[in-house]
């Protein structure tokens, strides 16, 4: 690029000005705050100084090497220790909010290497910073949020009687729970699973989350203080949205009294894809019985939709009649009839979560969790530098 017609600051001097600008700010702030400490607040007398020493303060424009001056307890007051430092109790961490801050938002969407490349192209931040501080600190960060949890109940609290004299609730909320598997980059043929969350509002902002299934221990406290935090009541209706496993019922059950838990329309139809290849197949070998269900398939397909479970599953179930014949000569026999005990079981296990979509799509509610599917590749895909989706 020519920099001779550059107008204005090029992206070199704005990072000198910007670090010079750093250091003379803090110093002088830190000068006031050493003076205004200097004397002690019950007598008033100036306290001795034992000595100084220099601590290195991480900013976004970069580091600052600050005088810490120690000083003596005056002896009008009883003390654990005979000497404090004057900067340690108003500056506890070596590393300023906007700088963790920054840190633990870019590389929670992106990787440590990525995000140590990006801060260094745009800030004059320190040189010798690397993926595994960034790393360090994203984890401390971590922590102390976790640690916060513990205060945040993990379901709604309160009665009926109080809930009911809450303001009017606004539109119900929609949360869409889905999986992801990260497979690790040690050993390529284990993975672990993430479980990711995304909460829509007509009048908030979406909201996500995502943890790591076997390694957090508070996941509902999460769940309900990503909720809360899109302004969530007591009193207002929320939709949950899964596929149906395991981990994730027990994820958003017992948790929320006005909840409606919905089963993902698009993981029926998946199933019910699978089987019609399996149909197209059978038609090469018994064109009789691949008619036979094709036709019985749409029925498959079209009682659920309507929320009809006490029709689909018998009908599912005859689908096994035609592979007890082991005249048929199709070579998936015994895979599609696995395929369709599956599907049996799928629908029998989650039959409670079975809503009537037809009529919640009509009325232009949520019935899929193809939002949870997009956050998946927001959190996991994109963070992880997946460059396939499902890999």
């Amino acid at each position: 690029m020519d920099t001779n017609n550059l107008v204005g600051f090029s992206l070199t001097e704005s990072k000198q000005i910007l670090k010079r600008s750093q250091q003379k700010i803090v110093r002088e702030q830190t000068q006031h705050y050493t003076k205004s400490n200097r004397c002690c607040p019950h007598c008033l007398v100036r306290r001795r100084i034992k000595g100084t020493y220099d601590i290195q303060y991480r900013t976004l424009f970069g580091i600052v090497t600050i005088p810490n001056l120690r000083l003596m307890h005056c002896q009008c007051s009883v003390h654990e220790t005979k000497s404090f430092s004057v900067l340690n109790e108003w500056m506890t961490e070596s590393n300023s909010p906007e700088l963790q801050y920054i840190e633990t938002k870019w590389a929670s969407i992106m990787s440590y290497a990525m995000t140590v490349n990006l801060l260094k192209e745009v800030l004059p931040i320190n040189t010798s910073l690397n993926a595994e501080t960034i790393r360090h600190h994203l984890h401390k960060v971590v922590q102390q949020q976790d640690e916060q949890l513990s205060d945040q109940p993990p379901f709604v609290s309160g009665c009926q009687n109080t809930w009911a004299n809450l303001p009017r609730p606004g539109k119900p909320l929609t949360v869409g729970i889905d999986g992801g598997y990260v497979r690790d980059c040690n050993d390529k043929k284990s993975n672990f699973e993430v479980i990711v969350a995304k909460s829509m509002s007509s009048t908030e902002a979406p909201k996500r989350l995502g943890f790591v299934q076997k390694l957090t221990k508070q996941p509902q406290r999460r769940l309900m203080r990503m909720l809360k935090s899109q302004g969530m009541q007591e009193n207002q209706q929320i939709t949950f949205l899964s596929d149906g496993a395991d981990n994730v019922r027990n994820l958003q059950y017992l948790m929320y009294p006005e909840a409606q838990h919905v089963l993902d329309w698009f993981h029926i139809t998946m199933r019910l894809n699978v089987l019609d290849q399996f149909t197209k197949g059978l038609r090469h070998t018994d064109p009789e019985a691949s008619q036979t269900i094709a036709k019985d398939l749409i029925s498959a397909k079209w009682y659920p939709w309507h929320g009809n479970v006490e029709q689909a599953l018998p009908l599912i179930e005859e689908f096994f009649l035609p592979f007890d014949n082991l005249d048929i000569g199709y070579e998936k026999r015994k895979k599609f009839g696995k395929h369709l005990a599956e599907m049996a079981t799928y629908i029998g296990n989650n039959a409670h979560l079975i809503s009537n979509y037809g009529e919640r799509y009509r009325y232009g509610e949520t019935i899929t969790t193809s939002f949870a599917e997009s956050a998946v590749n927001e959190i996991v895909a994109k963070r992880m530098v997946k460059k396939q989706q499902m890999q």
